[in-house]
């Protein structure tokens, strides 16, 4: 198996380090596994990191919000033939590419996802935690923070991640699902809780909640598409 791991940035400076330290250091596998960032226009250190890192670095021309179209962009220059979508603040756990390797083993499975969990003590995180389980236990559609992984083939043949303002990953999963089998793989991806914590996190949750209801029953969403990244816009600058 030949992994890319592709991240995207928007002034990441602070986390992207430990999160591309962990990718190497936490691999098992003996082949090295490509790692690419895409930008969006930082204007800290991300870039320079990037390079000093030696991960791959594509500058982003896409000037629209969201994610769906640079996670496309990147994939389309990456040269895996498994795809890992991994945020930039996000901790991948020991071995991840190992257990990758071995739910791809059955063919029946084109891609899946890791169990998602964020960093801090705070009760509330717990609750976030133990609601978006259950969210996706149900419907199995799986968030970027969680690390969604795909056969390359498959990818391309979906169409990428749809162009939608939001819920771009679920979505994805959706479309997936049509081609094959997705997995839920029990070790933790481990994710900055900055969202939740700057935010408040009762807060963003209420937020989100209302997104999944909204979608849930069928509801346009894209509409809420352009406050929310520029609020985590914001966030990134500060």
């Amino acid at each position: 198996m030949k992994l890319s791991i592709i991240i995207p940035t928007l002034n990441e400076a602070t986390y992207l380090p430990l999160t591309i330290e962990k990718i190497n250091q936490n691999a098992t596998l003996t082949e090295p596994h490509e790692v690419v960032v895409v930008d969006s226009g930082s204007s800290d250190e991300t870039c320079q990191i990037v390079l000093q890192l030696g991960a791959k670095l594509i500058k982003s021309e896409t000037k629209s919000l969201g994610k769906a179209s640079v996670l496309n962009e990147a994939a389309q220059l990456a040269a895996g033939d498994v795809l890992l979508f991994l945020d930039a603040d996000t901790i991948v756990p020991p071995g991840y590419d190992q257990f990758i390797e071995r739910a791809l083993e059955n063919h029946a499975v084109v891609g899946g996802a890791f169990e998602f969990a964020l960093d801090g003590q705070e009760f509330g995180l717990r609750v976030v935690e133990v609601i978006n389980r259950v969210r996706y236990r149900i419907r199995q559609r799986y968030y970027g923070d969680q690390g969604i992984f795909v056969r390359s083939q498959v990818f391309k043949k979906v169409g990428g991640y749809p162009q939608i303002g939001l819920l771009e990953a679920a979505y994805l999963c959706k479309n997936l699902r049509k081609q094959g089998k997705l997995t839920l793989i029990k070790n933790e991806m481990r994710t900055s809780p900055r969202r939740f914590l700057d935010g408040g996190i009762y807060k963003v949750l209420a937020g989100d909640i209302k997104i999944w209801f909204l979608d849930l029953i069928g509801m346009p969403i894209d509409k809420y598409a352009d406050s929310y990244w520029k609020e985590n816009e914001l966030r990134s600058k500060n």
